[in-house]
């Protein structure tokens, strides 16, 4: 019997929702939830006492039925379903301090992330052979090689031909702490724009925004410049500007054009990247599954109906989150834009939790400058 399900599917368009890439992805992932059932004892006894069994995948319907393991397990418990010996990266969900969800990665797993996401933003018109320089609004990879937004955006250079790197977050050893290095970034938008070379620019909205603001930046980065944000107004939500209007507001200031202004959603515990198309709606690739569910009863709820995200994903085989039930709430809609895939709409969290993430660590730098 082919064992191989998966590999076709990451070989395959991310964005094809054919009746045939619809079945790869349910074969692939039946691939995947029998591994986890096999290696993982928690899972499979979570499962059995629920009553499901990976075999009973048989349509796609079928995959509702899986049952989602709550997010805050992993924040709690370190899950692995291979041998230790076997993983070569661990990523974690937070900056410092709280509780921290891990990913354990094999190089399977690891090859296979990488992979996805190449092809998601290869789809979207987002990669290319032309060199960039990099401006990263995140944690300095070369010290916070473990957390995720790092890794996202180091991961996010290598889908074009790159020239600098420059990360904005640093760490600092005498503070013992990571610093945003405001005078940095100013300086390096600035070589940036005299340069030449077009710019791509990385990480969280809040701090790019404030930067500009505070310094009353205006410069030309030039038509083929982009900005893929990522992280979301996290803490700063009094200051959140509409999708829209942050786009306007970023042409003003650095001349990337808007239909070249992205954003991305992910979680380390999933791992796969939700991207916008150019009329700025976050794609749901082929490469993962999202039901919206009661916070009640945990029912399935109708496409366009408010509840509590569940995300399906057959890439990893080595942390058992194939089926994540999370405190996100969200809906999935429509998109016009010709890719003909559902959307991802995000609502908020479910509740207020006292543990800080990257977005918010970050955000707490703004207050240090």
């Amino acid at each position: 019997m082919k064992t191989n399900f998966t590999q076709d599917l990451l070989n395959s368009d991310p964005f094809d929702k054919s009746l045939e890439a619809r079945e790869l992805f349910l074969r692939s992932f039946k691939e995947n939830a029998l591994h986890h059932y096999q290696k993982h004892e928690f899972t499979r006894k979570l499962w059995n006492k629920l009553g499901f069994h990976p075999d009973q995948l048989l349509t796609e319907e079928d995959l509702s039925s899986v049952p989602g393991t709550m997010v805050h397990l992993f924040k709690e418990h370190e899950l692995c379903s291979v041998p230790r010996e076997d993983l070569v990266l661990t990523l974690t969900s937070s900056g410092t301090g709280g509780q921290k969800s891990r990913q354990f990665l094999d190089q399977k797993s690891l090859d296979n992330v990488k992979k996805l996401a190449l092809a998601i933003h290869q789809s979207l018109g987002m990669a290319s052979s032309k060199e960039y320089n990099y401006l990263c609004f995140t944690y300095d990879p070369a010290v916070a090689n473990d957390l995720g937004t790092a890794f996202t955006d180091e991961l996010l250079t290598n889908f074009t031909g790159k020239k600098e790197v420059y990360y904005a977050i640093q760490f600092d050893p005498k503070q013992n702490d990571f610093v945003l290095n405001e005078e940095g970034v100013v300086e390096t938008l600035k070589r940036f724009a005299a340069s030449g070379i077009p710019t791509r620019i990385l990480g969280f909205p809040a701090l790019l925004y404030e930067v500009i603001e505070k310094h009353q930046i205006e410069l030309k980065l030039g038509d083929d410049s982009w900005l893929q944000t990522g992280g979301g107004w996290k803490g700063k939500a009094d200051k959140e500007i509409p999708k829209k209007e942050f786009r306007k507001f970023i042409f003003k200031h650095l001349g990337i054009p808007e239909k070249n202004q992205r954003d991305l959603f992910g979680m380390v515990e999933h791992g796969i990247p939700y991207v916008d198309c150019e009329k700025g709606n976050l794609h749901i690739p082929n490469f993962a599954r999202v039901y919206v569910r009661s916070p009640f009863d945990l029912s399935l709820k109708p496409k366009g109906e408010r509840g509590l995200l569940h995300f399906l994903c057959s890439y990893n085989f080595s942390y058992p989150a194939p089926s994540l039930l999370t405190t996100d709430y969200g809906r999935v809609g429509e998109c016009d834009c010709g890719l003909g895939t559902d959307i991802l709409i995000l609502e908020g969290r479910a509740g207020v939790s006292k543990h800080k993430g990257c977005a918010l660590k970050a955000l707490e730098l703004l207050e240090k400058n």
